[in-house]
Parts: structure tokens; C-alpha cells; sequence
């Protein structure tokens, strides 16, 4: 981090970082062989789909017109060089960049040779806390989400870094022969995404940049954003455009766009211009699924398999972790699972043999409440609403735990009161099964259960950010 500091640089309203290099930089190969190897793999590939091939090639002159790429003179004389192979992932469910152009810094040419990130330090994570972000979010009586545009290409690479990324595509994109007439060289003059130090880079560029501004919107910036995402919100529709215009500013002042602006307040959503809102009524936010006009989350829908495939312990297992709840909402529901599956792995089932009529029946029985689980509404806005801002609010947070002879608990609410009114809503919950080996008590067990209560209740409280009474 200190390293990162002391080489972070500004030209022209855009920072511009350095590698954070290991020592073994002399054993990064020049792999233009296995750069040009994958590119004929790739041409090959795309060849019979051209519509692909030209929105490929579009990505590419488009990041070259932006200047987040620059062409190769091969007659000037550079340090380290090595290159970078390239494939196309498709995602059509996304709402900006369905086409993506992914970097492999990991390739080797042998096994025993270095990649690009094997001499890379990797650097502290930079991210926020996910709960912490969520159970923000719901406090707001405006909730308020944005993104920064193609966040990794915003950030500039200093010029005697750039060699290292190299990379290579065609020159004609309507013949398919990949010879070195057809080839042309690049190089990026910004952080690509793939590298293993990238999402170190970009954290640690957006949490130093709104330390130039001392102001309470800089400081939530700093705290809501996590990875390229700004997840947050105000109490008035006045102080959300105030939040728009400010931190659009800011951004702006990094070269960085805030964009796919959300928020459920539509007063707000027509003082934002068209072509800063998303426009969506239903939103992504961090793996949770937001309704902005009936302002309720919910959670992503389960993978189910087909009622025709065997049930095994296998994919009970693989049905069971595609549910996605970080805060532990619907922990109720998904712990019944977790306990057949514990009891399969007591019976020492194998993780493809069929279980047997009786755990098969009680997996059909959890499985009608998973179906159930994206169905389910979760108010976003836990906040108190309150009518004279002058009146102080009370905030507690009430932990209650428990255990049986299955598994231990605790679960975690906020209550907001004043001298009209008082109002509950959980906020986490934690859930762990009883270990099988110890074979523990059921005291035991509710001390164990106080003490993740009491884990709990101060990651809560320490997340929230409120004056807790």
C-alpha cells in the first residue's frame, strides 16, 4: 500500500499506478508464440459466427479511439515485454456490456515459466464488507445505486508499465488468415481487467481519491462502494440530488463516469438526465434482486434440477449453495437443508448414489420452501420514518439465540424509536449446525450460540454506523 502511495501519479485528470512487483520480474518470459497460438484458436472459433467476430473487433477499436489501448511500434526499443491472450465471454442477461473481452495473465508457455501473475503481488484486498453495504442500504429511506464505467479501464498505467500487456489481433478482421501481415500489436495504456493485481489497483485508487474532498458525501462514497458499485442513500429527495451532482463531480474530476443511476424516488429519478439513469425497474444489488417501485428485495431464484434427474447427495449439495443470503434471512429455511445434509454425510453416503425414499421425501418437502424463497418480499427500507427532524431516535439492537440438539442461532433486529413511535425489523442472522463428533449438550450448545450472538450483534452494530443506545 505504501508502495502504491508513493508511485500513484496524476496526468491530465487521470491517475496513472505502477505493478506492485515481485522480485522475479527477470523470469517473465516474451511469450508472443502462445499470445499468437490462442489468437489463431480464437479466430478459429469465432470465424463461423461473424456478427460476433464484428462486435469483437468493435470492442477493440473502440478502446483504442478511448485510449485505453495503443498500437505497438515495433521499431522502438522497450524493457520487459510479454503478452496477454484474449477470449470473448458472452453474458446476454446483462444491461451494459453483454460482449466481454476477457485477459488471461495466468497463461504459461511451460510449466515450470512464470506468468505475468505468479510475478505480481496480488495487494490487500480494498473491499468493504458486503453485509455491512446491504444492511446500509436498507436504512435509507432513498435508496440510491450507481456503477463507474468500465472501472478497471479508468485507471491509467504509467508508461514504462505498459509492456507487459501486449496483445494481439488482426489487422482485417474480414479475412480469416492470422500471418504477421495480418497482425497488429497493442499494448494498454490503462489497468486491464485479468491481471491479479487489478482489483487492488482500482480499491485502493477509488478509496484515495475521496480523500481530496472533505465533505460528508466524499466519506460515504469512500464507505458504499464496493468493487466499481456505489450502493447507498439519503433521507430527503433533496439530499439526493445533492448526493448526484456531487458525486458525479468527483468522479468526474478522476476521470471515472457514475452511471446506471437507480434510485425509488421518482421526483429524484426525473432530476437525473436519461442518460445517467438505468431506466430499470427491477435492479441487481449484489447478488439481491431490487423492485425500485414497490422498493422490496429479493433473493435470486434457486438452481433446480429437473424432476426427472436422480436425487444424490451431489445435488441436494449444489441446490442448497446456489442460494444466495448473505444477511441470513432465510435462514429458517435453508438450515432444514443443511441438516439433511448432514445427516446424509453421517450415513456415509457416496455423493452420486441415490438417497434413499426417506431423505428423498424429505428433500421434496424443503424443496416446495426453496421454490417459494424468490417469491418472498423483503422490505428494503428498515429506517424509522421520522416527521419532525428535530426528534432524537432511540437505536437498539436486540440479539436473541438459541439451540436445539440440530443446530444454534441467533438472530439480530434494530430497534429505531422516539417518543411517537417504536419500530422492529431484523436486520442479520446466523445459523451453524451442531457438530456430529463432539456430541455437545444442549447448555453447550446455547452457550455456543450466545457466543456467535454476541459476534454478531458487534459486526451489526460496528456495520451500521448508528449511535446504538
Amino acid at each position: 500500500m505504501q508502495h502504491f502511495k508513493d508511485t500513484l501519479k496524476r496526468e491530465d485528470g487521470r491517475y496513472q499506478v505502477t505493478w506492485p512487483w515481485k522480485r522475479d520480474i527477470d523470469e517473465l518470459p516474451e511469450n508472443r508464440g502462445l499470445a499468437l497460438g490462442r489468437l489463431k484458436s480464437l479466430v478459429t472459433r469465432i470465424e463461423r459466427q461473424p456478427e460476433l467476430k464484428q462486435q469483437y473487433d468493435d470492442v477493440i477499436q473502440d478502446q483504442l479511439a478511448k485510449g485505453v489501448i495503443e498500437k505497438v511500434d515495433k521499431c522502438a526499443e522497450y524493457g520487459y515485454k510479454h503478452y496477454i491472450p484474449h477470449h470473448v465471454v458472452i453474458t446476454p442477461t446483462k444491461s451494459t456490456t453483454k460482449l466481454r473481452v476477457v485477459y488471461d495473465a495466468s497463461a504459461k508457455t511451460r510449466a515450470d515459466n512464470k506468468s505475468l501473475n505468479e510475478c505480481l503481488y496480488r495487494g490487500p484486498v480494498k473491499l468493504h464488507d458486503l453485509c455491512g453495504i446491504l444492511m446500509r442500504f436498507r436504512l435509507h429511506k432513498i435508496g440510491i445505486v450507481a456503477d463507474i464505467e468500465k472501472a478497471f479501464l479508468q485507471v491509467g498505467l504509467q508508461p514504462l508499465e505498459r509492456d507487459v500487456t501486449r496483445f494481439l489481433w488482426l489487422k482485417d478482421i474480414n479475412t480469416s488468415i492470422v500471418n504477421e501481415d495480418n497482425i497488429q500489436e497493442f499494448r494498454f495504456a490503462r489497468v486491464p481487467f485479468g491481471v491479479i493485481s487489478s482489483p487492488f489497483l482500482l480499491g485502493a485508487t477509488i478509496e484515495c481519491h475521496p480523500d481530496l474532498y472533505e465533505s460528508e458525501i466524499s466519506e460515504k462514497l469512500k464507505n458504499d462502494i464496493y468493487v466499481d458499485n456505489v450502493i447507498t442513500g439519503t433521507e430527503t429527495e433533496t439530499e439526493a440530488i445533492q448526493f448526484y451532482e456531487t458525486s458525479k463531480s468527483i468522479f468526474k474530476d478522476a476521470s471515472m463516469n457514475l452511471r446506471e443511476w437507480t434510485t425509488n424516488s421518482k421526483s429524484v429519478n426525473t432530476s437525473i438526465p436519461a442518460e445517467d439513469r438505468s431506466g430499470c425497474e427491477k435492479t441487481k444489488v449484489l447478488g439481491h434482486y431490487w423492485n425500485v417501485k414497490d422498493d422490496t428485495f429479493s433473493i435470486k431464484a434457486p438452481i433446480f434440477l429437473p424432476e426427472t434427474s436422480q436425487i444424490t447427495k451431489r445435488t441436494v449439495l449444489k441446490q442448497i449453495a446456489s442460494v444466495y443470503d448473505p444477511l441470513g434471512l432465510f435462514c429458517p429455511i435453508l438450515l432444514r437443508g443443511k441438516i439433511l445434509l448432514q445427516s446424509l454425510w453421517s450415513k456415509h453416503c457416496d455423493w452420486d448414489d441415490e438417497l434413499e425414499n426417506s431423505d428423498i421425501l424429505s428433500w421434496k418437502s424443503i424443496k416446495e420452501d426453496f421454490v417459494n424463497i424468490p417469491n418472498s418480499q423483503i422490505p428494503r427500507h428498515v429506517g424509522l420514518q421520522v416527521v419532525d427532524e428535530n426528534t432524537k431516535v432511540q437505536n437498539r439492537l436486540v440479539c436473541f439465540c438459541d439451540a436445539s440438539k440440530y443446530a444454534y442461532a441467533c438472530c439480530i433486529y434494530l430497534i429505531q424509536g422516539d417518543k411517537n413511535v417504536t419500530k422492529g425489523n431484523l436486520v442479520f442472522a446466523k445459523s451453524r449446525l451442531a457438530p456430529i463428533k463432539q456430541n455437545m449438550t444442549i447448555p453447550r450448545l446455547e452457550l455456543m450460540a450466545m457466543v456467535i450472538g454476541v459476534r454478531c450483534t458487534e459486526f451489526v452494530r460496528k456495520e451500521l454506523k448508528l449511535e446504538i443506545e
